[in-house]
């Protein structure tokens, strides 16, 4: 009898390791496929036929265009090569400058939104690109890696709008965005001149990511399979998606942060948001929604701007 049950173990031993052999390798042809620049066109940022709302993802023009904004088109050199911006000048040249770090396969226009409430703010606002983003430098092997590289030209826009006479800065990100500033956080050297965050549905932890994309398809060890993919996925394309998770860099952060996020949301799971709200203790202000990812201001845009303006006032000068 002891002989049949342990053969049942190995057996079950055999099929858990197949199972997570075989998983992890799909996953990580998956993440292969999601990661790879131009593999999937997250935001619209492709559209034939754009939407002509610049609160729309998808939408195209410049700030002028958009919102009839004053706007300077400006390049800050990151350690690829010099990259383009949008620099939008405000009210309060004197208090802090706000960076919009979009998200993954996005474009600066992305931040319309934000920025129509950072303007009426009077707060000075640079939307930025980064690696892989058309106007911006290339990698050799192009891939997002949610902020463990990109986090790097973060720091350089950062460095520019502190030369350019920015006293103070608030970091304003989104989904990847959010895992870039959340990076930035664990790295820079300038994060004593960051005063706030304001964060729409941040990945900063993309392993979770990964497991929650598993789990909703009903497959078992969605964690498992996460880690096992990431490792293998690390392995052959010679990233660091391991490291790609900065949830305690953000809970620590002392300074104020405003946070909006969805129940429905089908890429960012909302447990991200829920786990950092849970583990801050300096001063939080949490917008939640039913909405799907980065919807929150388009299912109310009254509330998302009261809510996000009445942040951005507390931070004063």
């Amino acid at each position: 009898m002891n002989k049949w049950v342990r053969r049942i173990i190995v057996g079950i031993v055999i099929v858990v390791v197949l199972f997570i052999a075989v998983g992890g390798v799909g996953t990580s042809m998956l993440m292969n496929h999601l990661l790879s620049p131009g593999g999937i066109d997250w935001s619209g940022a492709n559209n034939a036929d754009p939407p002509t709302d610049p609160f729309e993802l998808g939408y195209r023009g410049d700030p002028q265009a958009a919102l009839g904004l004053p706007f300077e088109t400006v390049h800050y050199t990151t350690e690829l090569g010099d990259a383009e911006a949008w620099f939008v000048p405000a009210a309060n040249m004197d208090g802090p400058w706000a960076v919009y770090v979009h998200g993954i396969g996005g474009i600066r226009e992305n931040g319309y939104r934000q920025l129509s409430i950072l303007h009426e703010a009077g707060i000075p606002t640079l939307l930025i690109t980064y690696r892989n983003d058309k106007g911006a430098p290339a990698e050799q092997d192009p891939l997002y890696s949610f902020g463990v590289n990109e986090w790097r030209d973060l720091d350089a826009a950062v460095s520019w709008l502190l030369g350019r006479g920015a006293p103070k800065v608030i970091l304003v990100g989104e989904s990847m965005g959010g895992a870039i500033v959340g990076q930035f956080l664990m790295h820079s050297t300038a994060t004593d001149k960051v005063v706030a965050l304001a964060l729409d549905a941040p990945a900063l932890d993309f392993t979770e990511v990964v497991a929650d994309k598993i789990g909703a398809r009903m497959i078992p060890l969605a964690r498992t399979l996460a880690n096992a993919g990431i490792f293998v996925f690390d392995l052959y394309r010679r990233a660091d998606l391991n490291k790609a998770v900065s949830m305690e860099a953000v809970a620590k952060f002392p300074g104020p942060l405003f946070l909006a996020h969805g129940a429905s949301d089908g890429l960012v799971p909302v447990t991200i948001s829920e786990r950092l709200v849970a583990a801050r203790t300096a001063p939080t202000s949490y917008l939640q929604t039913g909405a799907n990812h980065l919807l929150s201001f388009k299912e109310n845009p009254e509330r998302y701007r009261a809510e996000m303006g009445g942040f951005l006032r507390s931070l004063g000068n």
